[in-house]
């Protein structure tokens, strides 16, 4: 999913869960959403992730959150998952605040 199309759902208040995927650190500068479930934390927290709706994961560029997206789906059948292309950066250079 890119920027302008998870803008768009959170404008028009899809059932959408957000979970940043960074290091506590790395979310000093901004975040989309407030729910952070780090990268190195997210397998063992697997289960807080929801099922019954879409989620958008993302982290800083994207990298992490497609290598993610595809263990997910591969280890626990998820099919509900999306990645934000680009990341936090491409959300940021972009304005696209909500």
């Amino acid at each position: 999913m890119n920027a302008k199309e998870l803008k768009q759902k959170i404008q028009s208040n899809e059932p959408l869960v957000i979970i940043d995927i960074r290091e506590p650190y790395e979310c000093e500068n901004g975040y989309i959403s407030e729910i952070n479930i780090p990268l190195s934390e997210f397998m063992n927290r697997i289960d807080e992730v929801p099922t019954d709706k879409p989620v958008v994961i993302y982290c800083n560029s994207g990298k992490r959150s497609r290598s993610l997206k595809f263990m997910i789906e591969k280890l626990h059948s998820l099919t509900n998952i999306q990645d934000l292309e680009g990341g936090y950066v491409v959300w940021e250079e972009n304005a696209l605040t909500v």
